[in-house]
């Protein structure tokens, strides 16, 4: 009988947690594609800032030794 039990929880249960697994398998797949689009824009977008900011810390640099 204890084996009977187990056979029909794996039969009745089985399906709806290997449709679950799928579920979060794709949801995970496609929440990690748009992540990942989003992490590239905002790296360039870091890497714009750090260049422009350079540009500006060099000219002030220049300006400095100037007066100096």
């Amino acid at each position: 009988m204890d084996g009977d039990l187990w056979a029909s929880l794996a039969f009745t249960g089985g399906p709806i947690l290997l449709m679950i697994a799928f579920w979060l398998f794709f949801t995970g797949r496609l929440g990690a594609g748009k992540q990942g689009s989003y992490l590239a824009r905002h790296l360039a977008s870091m890497e714009r800032q750090e260049r422009l900011l350079e540009r500006i810390a060099t000219a002030l640099e220049r300006r400095n030794a100037r007066g100096d």
